[in-house]
C-alpha cells in the first residue's frame, strides 16, 4: 500500500484551480472529466480543444502581449541577491521594461521585455494554473531558472527570484505561498534544524524541480519544513504529483499535460 504523506481536505482540493477547471467543464462545456489522469488524457486527445479551454480559463486575449499584463502600485518582482539585498519592482515598474526603461539583469529582463505570441503561453499558463495551482494572490518564490514561472506575472501573482541561501528564512521573510526550488536544495533546507524555525504559516505548497525528493527526503519536508503542504514535482515533461489528490512517498511519474504518455520516464 502506498505511504501516504499527506491527504488534503476536501475544502483544499475543491479550492484549487484544477478542481474549478474540471467543474467548468462539466457545468459549461459539457466535458465530463473523472480526475487528473483523465484531464491529462484530455489534454493529449484533444489538443486543439484543451489549448482553446486553457485560454478562455486564463482569460488570454488572442494578440501578443506581455508578461506584466496586469498595471498596478503592487509589488510584481522580486530580486533577492546572494548578499541578502532586495530589489522590488511594481506591476507598473515591470510593464515599463517593455519599454526598456529598467536596468535588470538580461535573463530577468529578456522575457518581460519580449511580446509573446498567444499560443507560446498557452502551455505555461496550463502547468502554472493547473498543476501549480498559482492565484493572483499568490506570491511565488523561485530559486533556478527565472522561466516559465515568470508567466506567473500574466495571472498577477507576485514572483520573487532568490539564491538558494536561507531558502526557508527567505520564504518566511517574502510570505511566500509556493516555493520552487531543485530537489537537492530542498533537501538541505530540510535537513537543517534552526533553534527557532521561521514563521511559514503562508506557505501552501512546495514543487521540487529536477525531479522529487528521496521518499526520506519527502518524509523530511513534513517533518521539518510543514505538515500540511502540497508538495509537487516536475522536470521537463514529467510531472510527480497533482493538486487533487494525497502526496506520496514515492510518487508515480505521470506526463504533464499535453505530453503523450510515450514519452514518460519510469520511476525512479
Amino acid at each position: 500500500m502506498a505511504e501516504i504523506l499527506y491527504a488534503p481536505d476536501r475544502e483544499r482540493v475543491v479550492t484549487t484551480n484544477a478542481w474549478a477547471f474540471l467543474h467548468w467543464l462539466r457545468t459549461v462545456h459539457d466535458v465530463d472529466l473523472a480526475d487528473w489522469a483523465a484531464l491529462q488524457r484530455f489534454s493529449v486527445d484533444r489538443a486543439g480543444d484543451f489549448r482553446a479551454l486553457v485560454a478562455a480559463f486564463a482569460r488570454l486575449p488572442n494578440e501578443a502581449l506581455c508578461l506584466a499584463r496586469r498595471g498596478g502600485s503592487q509589488e510584481a518582482l522580486v530580486l533577492r541577491r546572494v548578499d541578502g539585498s532586495r530589489h522590488a519592482l511594481s506591476r507598473d515598474e515591470v510593464r515599463r521594461m517593455h519599454l526598456g526603461s529598467i536596468a535588470f539583469p538580461a535573463e530577468i529582463v529578456a522575457p518581460l521585455a519580449r511580446l509573446w505570441p498567444h499560443a507560446v503561453l498557452i502551455r505555461p499558463l496550463a502547468d502554472l494554473l493547473l498543476h501549480a495551482d498559482l492565484r493572483p494572490d499568490d506570491r511565488l518564490l523561485v530559486v533556478g531558472a527565472a522561466w516559465p514561472w515568470l508567466a506567473a506575472l500574466l495571472e498577477g501573482t507576485a514572483v520573487i527570484l532568490a539564491a538558494p541561501a536561507g531558502l526557508l528564512a527567505t520564504a518566511a521573510a517574502e510570505r511566500a505561498s509556493v516555493l520552487v526550488a531543485p530537489a537537492q536544495i530542498l533537501a538541505e533546507a530540510a535537513f537543517q534544524r534552526p533553534r527557532r524555525r521561521p514563521d511559514l504559516a503562508h506557505l501552501r505548497t512546495i514543487i521540487a524541480i529536477g525531479g522529487p525528493l528521496s521518499p526520506e527526503g519527502r518524509r523530511r519536508i513534513y517533518i521539518w519544513v510543514k505538515s500540511d503542504l502540497m508538495l509537487l514535482a516536475r522536470t521537463g515533461d514529467t510531472l510527480w504529483g497533482n493538486p487533487l489528490e494525497p502526496v506520496l512517498a514515492r510518487p508515480p511519474a505521470t506526463p504533464a499535460l499535453l505530453t503523450p504518455p510515450a514519452s514518460t520516464p519510469a520511476t525512479p
